[in-house]
């Protein structure tokens, strides 16, 4: 599977919200700062919605970098190695997990893989 972008996806944070809800996805609102991380991986799916500010990913595989600006969603399979850079922004997240459940890292290293 693929990282992928879907630009001028949604409008409204609510949505996001509603969109997140009929799929099961556990939504997470939050401020990000500025990063540039190594290169990671989650052992869970995200759907991130972009409300201010602008992230480019790069799927690790391919070297293909994605960016996306505000109305755009971010498809991030479990288990695909990428890194990110950005400013700053503001998202909504949708996990396949519940973010309760989770009690570790959530970036792992790309060696366990």
């Amino acid at each position: 599977m693929k990282i992928s972008v879907h630009h001028n996806h949604f409008s409204l944070p609510e949505e996001a919200f509603d969109e997140l809800e009929v799929n099961g996805l556990f939504p997470v609102e939050m401020d990000v700062p500025a990063v540039k991380n190594e290169s990671h991986w989650h052992d869970f799916s995200t759907w991130i919605y972009i409300l201010q500010g602008e992230l480019k990913i790069t799927d690790t595989s391919n070297d293909r970098v994605l960016t996306a600006e505000p109305g755009s969603r971010i498809d991030v399979p479990g288990r695909v190695l990428h890194h990110e850079e950005s400013s700053g922004y503001k998202i909504i997240a949708g996990m396949s997990v519940d973010p309760a459940s989770l009690t570790g890292p959530i970036d792992l290293d790309p060696k366990l893989l």
